[in-house]
């Protein structure tokens, strides 16, 4: 039972839409309204003066609409007279031509205050004159418009059928929407019928779904009780640890989509306030990943001034665990591995330069040079060849370009193919190779060095300097 409190707060709501523009809204609220009144034995006057008002904005949206739409029935009724005047040679061409000009009046009727009754029967007489060329087309679509209505109660007979064996066991919502959409579309490819059918079909076609909307409502109601207690439930969530808060969360996440549709509209009303319900979590872990993000960056700067070393930024890069997919640790783990690199290079580039720079610091006697690679250079600082070995200095030299992979000259070819065998003999007799690595085979050529090297042994040089940069 509406108060007469409740009637003039929906007064001043209906006159609210009207000030926001909403007319046709705010229209039918006020019929709804009316009805209510007129069920009340007295109206108290302030009640009454706010109808009034009410009424009166109400008829000023009519006026405003008729002035709008007043010239545009009357160039339809030029049109149809037109018709009536000059028929078409084409009966269903004049027949087209004449539903487009009820169509467009249909749509002034729909968007402003229908016509006025002189307009109407103007409009009618002349529409039914116009109609009169078109007797045959008219009957043929009268033809038409039965079979629509024979098959639209077939339809209806489907829907009453699917009822029937569904009613024990009910699908799901979704798929109740789903067969009454296909329904519908099914429905409207069977228009138009004839006036005399076309009531009693409304009724039939909504009577005949009733008891599949009322299943549907009645399946959203239990969804949108569902979906308010997990809303509860997120509310309740008050772990120390909020990464704990946000899987509690995400497992209640799941239980929503399991849950089922509570129909567009509350649905998404429902889903906005469980996500609110669930930004505390997500406000504190924005404040974590903010904080993680400006200590990445933070180390990136240290990286790149070496104020840090890069195993004291890869160790706190560590402890950046809530930002693990970003661009910023991304940034940072590149800039720490192209450094790794760098270093791994320039290391290298110093180990190939010692080695190389053995052969000038043996000959001149300058073996104390603490860069020079230390496991050499105490094999060979005391020993003074006067003449150099040829024949193990080349031995040497081939067998380095062999482990590097580079070719030797034509003239070595013999000598090569030898080192080669003996190679793959150690290999496969697991002899002791005294000769097997860099380091014995650079002593070894050192070790029968001169210290006055000729040119022919510092051309040899040059090639084993080439295989050391290879190996190394």
């Amino acid at each position: 039972m509406e108060t007469k409190q409740d009637l003039f707060k929906q007064l001043e709501n209906i006159e609210k839409l009207f000030t926001d523009g909403s007319i046709k809204k705010a229209q039918k609220n006020l019929r709804d309204t009316l009805s209510l009144v007129k069920k009340e034995n007295k109206v108290p006057n302030k009640l009454r003066h706010k109808i009034n008002f009410v009424v009166a904005q109400s008829r000023y949206f009519d006026e405003i609409s008729s002035f709008a739409t007043n010239p545009k029935r009357e160039e339809l009724i030029k049109e149809i007279s037109n018709l009536v005047e000059s028929t078409h040679e084409n009966p269903k061409s004049q027949a087209n031509a004449i539903h487009d000009i009820q169509k467009k009046w249909q749509q002034l009727d729909t968007s402003s205050r229908p016509a006025s009754k002189d307009q109407w029967l103007k409009f009618n007489e002349l529409t039914n004159k116009a109609w009169e060329p078109c007797k045959e087309f008219f009957d043929e679509l009268n033809k038409v418009k039965e079979a629509n209505a024979y098959k639209r109660n077939l339809i209806i007979t489907d829907i009453n059928a699917y009822v029937e064996n569904n009613s024990s066991k009910w699908p799901d919502a979704k798929t109740l929407i789903f067969y009454l959409r296909d329904k519908f579309n099914e429905w409207q490819e069977h228009a138009p019928v004839l006036d005399k059918d076309l009531k009693k079909l409304r009724n039939d076609f909504f009577n005949a779904k009733k008891p599949i909307n009322d299943q549907i409502k009645k399946q959203e109601k239990a969804v949108i009780k569902a979906k308010e207690e997990l809303i509860s439930k997120v509310d309740l969530i008050n772990d120390e640890d909020n990464d704990v808060c946000i899987k509690k969360f995400n497992d209640l996440k799941n239980d929503w989509k399991k849950a089922g549709s509570a129909g567009r509209k509350t649905d998404n009303k429902l889903w906005d306030k469980f996500n609110k319900s669930a930004d505390r979590f997500f406000t504190a872990k924005k404040e974590v990943v903010d904080e993680e993000i400006n200590t990445a960056k933070t180390l990136l700067s240290s990286l790149n001034k070496d104020e840090l070393s890069i195993n004291e930024i890869e160790n706190q890069s560590r402890e950046l665990k809530n930002i693990s997919k970003s661009n910023e640790l991304n940034k940072l783990r590149d800039a720490i591995k192209s450094k790794r690199n760098s270093i791994k290079v320039e290391q290298k580039n110093s180990k190939i330069k010692a080695y190389i720079n053995l052969f000038d610091a043996y000959t001149k006697n300058e073996l104390e040079d603490e860069s020079l690679p230390n496991q050499i250079v105490s094999k060979i600082k005391n020993l003074d060849i006067k003449k150099s070995n040829t024949d193990k200095l080349a031995y040497a030299c081939i067998k380095l370009e062999i482990m590097a992979g580079n070719d030797s000259l034509k003239k070595d070819a013999s000598l090569r193919n030898k080192i080669q065998l003996e190679m793959l003999t150690e290999k496969f007799n697991k002899s002791d190779k005294t000769l097997s690595s860099l380091d014995s085979l650079v002593i070894h050529f050192l070790s029968n060095l001169s210290k006055k090297p000729t040119t022919s042994d510092k051309t040899l040089w040059k090639r084993v300097s080439k295989s050391i940069e290879e190996i190394l």
